[in-house]
């Protein structure tokens, strides 16, 4: 299943009502069962581009359709988020 705009609207709208610090994963997977999330460092992702910035989070899209995840910058595609947390 593919990423919504609606979905994209209310992913941001959580992350930001998120207290600061506090692991937004089962927050995210809780409201989007049918979506792959995944959290990691931001130095991580450091050569990636972000589809958006939210807050404390670099928000990068992915098609996880295949056995390696792509980054891709297109919620129509996307099946998936990684979050990466700035320090």
């Amino acid at each position: 299943m593919t990423i919504t705009h609606d979905q994209v609207s209310s992913l941001t709208s959580l992350l930001v009502a998120l207290p600061r610090g506090e692991n937004p994963v089962a927050a995210v997977r809780s409201s989007f069962p049918e979506m792959s999330v995944s959290r990691c460092s931001a130095d991580d992702m450091r050569d990636e581009t972000p589809f958006r910035r939210v807050g404390d989070y670099d928000v990068f899209l992915v098609d996880t359709s295949n056995h390696c995840w792509r980054i891709i910058d297109e919620p129509a595609t996307a099946t998936g988020v990684i979050l990466a947390m700035h320090s």
